[in-house]
């Protein structure tokens, strides 16, 4: 008997830590981090305007897809993009065109830009609208 309620109580934990918010939000940005590796240096910064809607298509995406199984804009995710500004401060010192192109794509995270705006707008009007990209 004493087994048994160990096993339940052990099983209702497990299942709160697993469905926390933090875990879950920690998780999806963990997922958010490793879409980041479409953004390279030499991808970001030697691409020309349509390679470059291309990767936009593909990150935006794939974050979208994540936004679907629940990641939103709070601050655990506004700390990690100001992470990812200095994580490439290096970088903007060595193109202009990659730190204009990642400082765009960083700020549509965060919604510190105009409208249509990433985290409000449906995904077919939000790439359309703000990158000029039909998607069938």
């Amino acid at each position: 008997m004493m087994k048994i309620l160990i096993k339940k109580l052990t099983n209702i934990l497990h299942f709160k830590i697993d469905n926390s918010p933090t875990i879950g939000t920690n998780k999806m940005i963990n997922q958010l981090n490793s879409l980041f590796e479409i953004l390279t240096f030499k991808a970001i910064s030697s691409s020309n305007n349509d390679d470059f809607k291309k990767i936009i298509l593909n990150f935006f995406s794939e974050v979208n897809n994540l936004k679907d199984e629940g990641l939103i804009l709070n601050e655990d995710l506004k700390t990690f993009i100001d992470h990812k500004h200095i994580e490439y401060d290096d970088e903007y010192e060595k193109s202009p065109v990659f730190e204009e192109r990642i400082q765009m794509i960083l700020s549509e995270l965060v919604e510190f830009c105009s409208p249509p705006k990433f985290w409000q707008a449906p995904f077919k009007d939000y790439m359309l609208q703000k990158w000029g990209i039909t998607i069938t």
